[in-house]
């Protein structure tokens, strides 16, 4: 994954409590790894997800999220998961994510598709319903635009 001008790098320990009886981690943990990794994503651009969406009423729903799996992540080994804002268009974001084990070595690749919803739980126009983030998000990943 290049690193564009909206991406980050997230480090972590798997936790204990990721693994399975077999020893390897519970396959859906990576979701959750995917939404802590794209929040830190916003967060380190200067759109702290609760203030930025929350509190205006807003919020990214998920929509899709695929994940294929290449490799086994064991408990207590150490990953990075690289993250990129993919595209972004007035309705929707688009989020894509690599996991490498501490060998280096890929371990899943992954995507998540989100649109933003008003706090009635309906699909919103970000330049229409808040002009002056959509411009903010705008200027801060011109090549993510779409």
């Amino acid at each position: 994954m290049s690193e564009t001008s909206f991406s980050d790098i997230m480090e972590r320990t798997v936790a204990w409590s990721d693994g399975d009886a077999a020893g390897i981690t519970y396959y859906a943990k990576n979701f959750e790894w995917f939404t802590d990794a794209y929040m830190k994503l916003l967060d380190k651009y200067g759109f702290s997800y609760m203030e930025t969406f929350h509190e205006r009423g807003l919020a990214l729903v998920c929509l899709k999220a695929d994940c294929e799996y290449k490799k086994m992540v064991r408990p207590l080994e150490k990953i990075t998961i690289h993250t990129k804002l993919a595209s972004l268009s007035r309705t929707r974001v688009l989020f894509m994510y690599q996991i490498y084990n501490q060998k280096g070595e890929l371990t899943a690749i992954g995507r998540t598709a989100h649109a933003f919803v008003n706090d009635r739980k309906r699909p919103v126009n970000l330049q229409k319903s808040h002009p002056t983030l959509w411009r903010a998000l705008h200027e801060k990943m011109p090549e993510q635009r779409r």
